[in-house]
């Protein structure tokens, strides 16, 4: 049994403050009721290999909310959410954000779904599909992806959806320097790398964010 000093709370409460955020009561028990349905539905479907609450707070969900100071506007998208990082953390830390979930796995969606319900989350919205087929009226502010497909093939799928005012943040591990050399000039050069320090997590990640998509680096838009 894990001690107070180290409970799943407490984790999520000191690695938020060492973030520099102030999470309210209401997102610290929704956080929690996250991880606890993440386990319960993780035995069933392979959620994540992490079995641990305090682990899933740190590998999860600090991890997911290091990028928070990096989303701008209203409008965001996760694609290929998974069990729901980096979106769901980022939607409870902010809950006047609208997100759209992508996630082409059935029963993967229906967790999304699932775990929306009971968190009693709004704004959210779950799209069971592939993100080459999306074709929204409106386009979002911010994109996220985490532990997706190299640089390259994210560029491919998602640059219908680019335009000259969004930000596309990938998240990375180690600074994936072979996968930005393999981008085109143009895209290249609306890249950024930011170094994230996890809390508690010493393994090494980077988030590549794009911005100022204008010209040939960004979508057409229609």
């Amino acid at each position: 049994m894990q001690g107070a000093s180290n409970s799943p709370e407490t984790r999520l409460r000191e690695g938020a403050g060492r973030l520099g955020l102030d999470l309210s009561a209401v997102a610290v028990a929704q956080c929690l009721d996250f991880v606890e349905l993440l386990l319960k539905w993780g035995r069933v479907h392979n959620l994540t290999a992490t079995r641990d609450a305090g682990e899933i707070v740190t590998r999860h969900l600090l991890d997911s909310l290091t990028i928070l100071p990096l989303v701008r506007g209203q409008h965001m998208l996760d694609i290929g959410s998974g069990a729901g990082f980096p979106a769901l953390p980022l939607a409870i830390a902010r809950p006047d954000n609208r997100w759209v979930l992508i996630e082409a796995r059935q029963k993967r969606a229906s967790f999304l779904e699932h775990v929306i319900r009971q968190l009693q989350l709004t704004g959210i919205t779950v799209i069971n599909g592939r993100v080459e087929d999306y074709r929204p009226q409106r386009l979002s502010d911010t994109l996220v992806v985490r532990a997706f497909a190299p640089l390259s093939e994210l560029v491919a799928s998602t640059r219908h959806l680019w335009h000259a005012r969004a930000t596309v943040i990938a998240m990375k591990g180690k600074e994936p320097f072979e996968e930005l050399k393999a981008l085109p000039k143009e895209v290249q050069d609306c890249a950024t790398v930011v170094p994230l320090a996890v809390p508690g997590l010493r393994a090494s990640r980077h988030a590549v964010v794009f911005s100022n998509l204008s010209g040939g680096a960004a979508g057409q838009r229609g």
